[in-house]
């Protein structure tokens, strides 16, 4: 290895934008926009499918799972118990007044910082804002495949120039999908 020269580890990093999960996937289920206290997300079954999609499209090992979410007021129950699974890494950015969530900026300082230090060689993406775009080509300048998943029908959800700079694309289908997200049965009383 030359001076300066970063080797790079043959692993893959998986980044979830968390909004893009939960607005996409209830729209997919449920012809509409949810709100999150509508939906019950499966967590387990998510990061299992991830970790098997990671393996299908690479072939290397998973590092880590880092999933980008929303708190105004500090970490829900749900977001804290994902924090203590194995092999996932929780990033938490503000939520405004609108109740947009700031998380595109961790998801840019992650893939970057990743990419410079030769952390993955490969990149999954689930998300579909183009904000994240400069970072992922960052990230491709330093050698690193970047793969991007979608919800159905990512087409319509996923900006056009995230799609056109990735290496690939793989569409969640919609049997995935509802396989780790409804709609929660409304209690009665």
């Amino acid at each position: 290895m030359t001076r300066g020269s970063v080797e790079r580890l043959d692993r893959a990093a998986v980044f979830v934008d968390a909004g893009y999960v939960f607005a996409e996937g209830s729209k997919l289920i449920a012809g509409q926009k949810l709100t999150r206290a509508q939906l019950l997300l499966e967590y387990d079954v998510l990061l299992q499918l991830l970790h098997d999609v990671t393996i299908a499209l690479t072939g290397l090992p998973l590092l880590r799972v880092y999933w980008y979410d929303g708190a105004s007021t500090g970490p829900s129950p749900a977001q804290v118990a994902l924090s203590y699974r194995p092999n996932v890494k929780l990033r938490l950015g503000g939520v405004d007044a609108a109740g947009q969530q700031g998380v595109d900026d961790l998801i840019t300082h992650d893939l970057t910082v990743l990419s410079r230090n030769g952390a993955m060689a490969d990149a999954l993406l689930l998300s579909g804002d183009d904000d994240v775009r400069p970072a992922a080509e960052l990230a491709q300048e330093h050698g690193v495949r970047l793969h991007l998943l979608g919800i159905p029908p990512a087409r319509e959800n996923q900006a056009a120039a995230l799609v056109q700079a990735a290496d690939g694309c793989r569409e969640l289908t919609e049997q995935e999908v509802r396989s780790f997200l409804r709609r929660r049965t409304p209690a009665t009383p």
